[in-house]
């Protein structure tokens, strides 16, 4: 079994470049056999992973949220195995696989019209202070900082618009200030959206509020980064494991850190369907630059 590692250079302007040599260095010393591929244009990482379809080995995205998704809408449906090395500005999906401390998971994938997902899809401010991001990078705003500079352009920015979603559970028509659709628990670079999702039991943790005022969303995002946007009695919450979500106007979701646009999204969850190679000690010692 060899370890692949597929590598976005621009990752937090380089950050995945940094912990290259390590990389190799680390896997010369505890003898793992090992290739490093590098990505150039979006899509690579998927076509790169695709490319070890009919072998058995363990595959590394090395970047951020983006870079993952890529690589396993290119691991998915092969005996290959996803591991993570987070070199990304977000890294939102390996905080929750940090939190649950196992080896190995086989964790649910999230589909949204024929997208793999591992992370959250959600439409509304949150979703479109994600999708400002990269405009922040092109201001050449510190990677620590991008998340803040995107919230305070957004909410000069945002405008509502009227939305149907429909699961077996529930449906609802509104003009929703949040709609995210839970896998994993975290989005936005540490805002701990579902503190209560598991990755293995087959349902997403929908969140949603409905149109509220700057100065409530204020409030409801600090209660967001706490984890506690639950007791928030304005944010509703449910499980399903499928959902529709419809508007007459182009709406923007973000998927992983990638924004998709439409007017119609169709959203289940596969249970199972990936395997989540997790060596945190082994993690640690790639990214120890």
């Amino acid at each position: 079994m060899k370890y692949i590692f597929i590598v976005n250079p621009e990752s937090a302007k380089g950050n995945a470049m940094k912990i290259i040599g390590n990389i190799e260095k680390v896997c010369k010393q505890e003898h793992i056999e090992y290739e490093v591929c590098y990505t150039l244009a979006q899509g690579d990482a998927t076509r790169l992973a695709q490319s070890y379809k009919d072998e058995e080995n363990i595959i590394y995205a090395v970047g951020g949220d983006g870079t993952l998704s890529e690589v396993l809408n290119g691991v998915i449906g092969t005996k290959n195995k996803l591991g993570i090395i987070p070199a990304g500005s977000g890294n939102d999906f390996y905080r929750t696989i940090k939190e649950l401390g196992k080896k190995e998971i086989k964790t649910d994938v999230g589909v949204i019209n024929g997208k793999y997902f591992l992370n959250i899809a959600c439409v509304g401010i949150d979703a479109e202070v994600a999708n400002n991001v990269p405009l922040m990078k092109k201001k050449n705003i510190k990677v620590k900082n991008l998340y803040t500079a995107s919230i305070l352009y957004t909410f000069t920015h945002f405008k509502f618009k009227e939305i149907f979603f429909k699961s077996k559970e529930i449906e609802e028509r509104n003009s929703f200030t949040i709609l995210s659709i839970c896998n994993g628990r975290y989005y936005g670079g540490g805002y701990n959206i579902a503190p209560g999702a598991s990755l293995e039991d087959g349902t997403f943790e929908v969140y949603y509020t409905n149109k509220q005022k700057m100065l409530t969303i204020i409030n409801l995002l600090l209660k967001l980064k706490k984890g506690k946007l639950e007791e928030d009695k304005r944010i509703k919450h449910f499980k399903t494991n499928h959902i529709k979500v419809e508007s007459k106007e182009t709406i923007r979701f973000n998927v992983d850190g990638e924004k998709i646009e439409g007017t119609q999204f169709e959203i289940k969850i596969i249970p199972k369907a990936v395997t989540i190679y997790h060596n945190e000690k082994l993690e640690k010692s790639f990214l120890s630059v």
